[in-house]
């Protein structure tokens, strides 16, 4: 697959030149992973911006108990971006992982390379923030749904946030994105 290509089409609305492409082209790595790798491991601080081309992967912290926590999902073509934003503006330790749901094809480039070529294309600083975006739009999402009281509520509105979540990922984890038990994400479900 021609990455560049890829991103030229994905980010069409962008309008990035040729040149521009062929500059951001050589500080892109393109990287395979299997299922259940992990992009970001907790206690590193975000470094890299990746874009998932194929397969799907989530996003979790660990909570007291030892158990996953699902903070978001991703997958091409809707929440393709790889990225702790926290972890990166405030260069701290990010208590997020980012695990691969089954084998994935991710392009990413590290902030910091692409960051020197601003002066020359400060159009890249515009496409890092458009990148970006999705993660302030994530979290506006997320705190609608915090704010719901019943899991019918949290359910109704992740269907229509992001209804490739259902088609994607297991139901446990979507009920423990939403926050609430698996039994009773089934039942609520299940009378939809």
């Amino acid at each position: 697959m021609d990455i560049l290509k890829y991103i030229q089409q994905q980010y069409s609305h962008f309008n990035l030149t040729e040149e521009e492409l062929s500059v951001l082209g050589e500080y892109i790595t393109v990287q395979h992973f299997k299922r259940n790798e992990l992009f970001l491991e907790e206690h590193t601080t975000c470094e890299k911006m990746g874009l998932l081309v194929t397969g799907t992967a989530y996003s979790y912290i660990i909570n007291d108990q030892g158990e996953e926590v699902i903070q978001d999902f991703l997958y091409p073509n809707g929440q393709e971006i790889l990225f702790n934003y926290e972890s990166y503006f405030q260069q701290e330790n990010s208590i997020l992982n980012i695990k691969f749901q089954e084998d994935a094809m991710v392009s990413y480039f590290n902030l910091e390379e692409v960051k020197k070529l601003y002066k020359e294309y400060p159009r890249f600083l515009q496409f890092e923030f458009l990148l970006t975006q999705q993660e302030f739009i994530n979290a506006v999402h997320k705190n609608q749904m915090l704010q719901l009281k019943s899991a019918e509520e949290k359910i109704k509105l992740l269907q229509n946030q992001k209804p490739k979540v259902f088609e994607l990922f297991p139901y446990v984890n979507i009920a423990s994105y939403l926050g609430i038990h698996r039994n009773t994400f089934r039942r609520v479900f299940s009378k939809q």
